[in-house]
């Protein structure tokens, strides 16, 4: 199937992630549409991408010799049609935070989803996301789920996308039921993606989780110090690389989602005990090989997502998930902030934001800790993150909570393990 005739919805196509989208889509030649909210940050993008006929993508140095430049933006592919959304798209991709999904997919069934059967992608949908969505759609509806969010991006002025750098490859996780010709699609728009239909590898294998709430509220008091000073602060850098306490919690915090999928019956690589060292460096090695035997960007995705394929069915420490992610070698005993401190894409403009606290305790932190719970996991070093989570942040809103507790202890294992459907058909 040509590009031209591939039809992509984004919704929330003014974040941050919906620009990057937005942008690459454009770039391939797909038709795509971009839905725009009724809001003020949204309305000012629409009127600058509007007024500059088109949206403006900044791109740093890069391997891919990628310049900064102007994509042309036709008036009918950015608006705020959500019916058209709804039933002129093959795929939708809904680019928002996760906290929001429940909001709106009840908007999008309300126009017709739940009948168009359209595959929708969560970009990302965080942990647990999809038992509650299917509560409004049906147990059936096509759900398409990215472990992480595909760019390292950022929204620096209204008309602007700013990709700092893509990331190599992801697991991707189908849940529901699905035509064969949407799965053929997904494969030709992501070729580096890598196809599961194991929730838990996305669910569980959610490494937003562990690097975006307990830093940011372990050393809430140095990010708000240095903001009212009007100074930067490197999130990543400083929050994390620098502070052996931190770092330190992180890696335990890391070692839970690591035993969560041990006692699902998942591989695993860098559970203690149970590390694979010697057959992730033989893994790695393999797909070094072929990165360095060619610079074609598209057979390097292709590549990349065959090679890794054994990551289906398996959850991955943070540093194996760096290694893989984004090309920072393995080192062996390793502490994680030392890992953290040589990835390139977190030295710069590595910003503390408010959705690591606002989007990832309700939808990352908190069920990945309950689920542990469920499975008599200690989950110590999660309650102390919660503990000072709710000293600090006593006012912070508490919607879309998924404490998982409408769940029975058996469904949760069921849906982890992709059993739900076979178990009940």
């Amino acid at each position: 199937m040509p590009n031209k005739e591939i039809r992509i919805g984004i919704y929330c196509a003014s974040s941050q992630t919906g620009r990057a989208y937005l942008a690459d889509f454009l770039n391939e030649g797909y038709s795509v549409y971009g839905y725009v909210r009724n809001s003020a940050h949204a309305e000012s993008f629409l009127k600058a991408v509007r007024e500059q006929g088109g949206l403006y993508l900044e791109r740093p140095a890069n391997k891919n010799k990628e310049t900064s430049r102007l994509i042309p933006v036709c008036e009918e592919q950015l608006g705020h049609d959500l019916k058209k959304l709804v039933w002129e798209s093959d795929l939708i991709i809904i680019a928002e935070p996760s906290h929001y999904l429940q909001e709106t997919i009840l908007a999008l069934k309300k126009e017709g989803l739940a009948e168009a059967d359209v595959p929708v992608i969560l970009s990302p949908p965080r942990t647990f996301a999809v038992p509650y969505l299917w509560n409004i759609l049906g147990t059936r509806h096509p759900f398409i789920c990215f472990a992480t969010n595909p760019y390292s991006c950022k929204a620096p002025a209204a008309g602007t996308a700013y990709i700092k750098r893509r990331k190599r490859c992801w697991v991707t996780s189908l849940e529901g039921c699905f035509k064969k010709s949407s799965i053929e699609l997904l494969s030709k728009v992501f070729p580096q993606a890598i196809i599961s239909y194991v929730p838990a590898v996305t669910s569980i294998g959610n490494i937003g989780a562990v690097f975006h709430p307990t830093p940011y509220v372990l050393k809430y008091e140095d990010i708000k110090k240095a903001q009212e000073e009007g100074v930067l602060y490197s999130y990543y850098m400083q929050a994390i690389g620098d502070s052996k306490e931190v770092s330190s919690l992180l890696e335990e915090i890391d070692q839970i989602r690591l035993k969560i999928a041990d006692k699902l019956g998942m591989e695993t690589y860098g559970l203690r005990g149970k590390e694979r060292e010697q057959e992730w460096a033989f893994l790695l090695g393999e797909l070094r090989k072929i990165e360095n035997s060619t610079d074609d960007i598209n057979k390097l995705r292709k590549a990349r997502s065959e090679t890794l394929s054994l990551l289906s069915g398996a959850i991955v420490s943070a540093q194996h998930w760096l290694d893989y992610t984004y090309g920072v070698e393995r080192v062996i005993g390793e502490s994680l902030g030392d890992t953290i401190k040589r990835t390139p894409t977190y030295q710069k403009m590595s910003v503390p934001q408010w959705r690591y606290v606002e989007e990832d305790i309700p939808s990352s932190f908190l069920p990945i800790m309950m689920i542990a719970k469920r499975l008599e996991i200690d989950i110590a070093p999660m309650e102390y993150v919660m503990e000072q989570y709710h000293r600090k942040f006593p006012d912070s809103p508490k919607y879309f909570w998924r404490d998982l507790e409408e769940f029975s202890d058996e469904f949760i294992v069921e849906y982890l393990k992709g059993t739900y459907f076979t178990s009940k058909d």
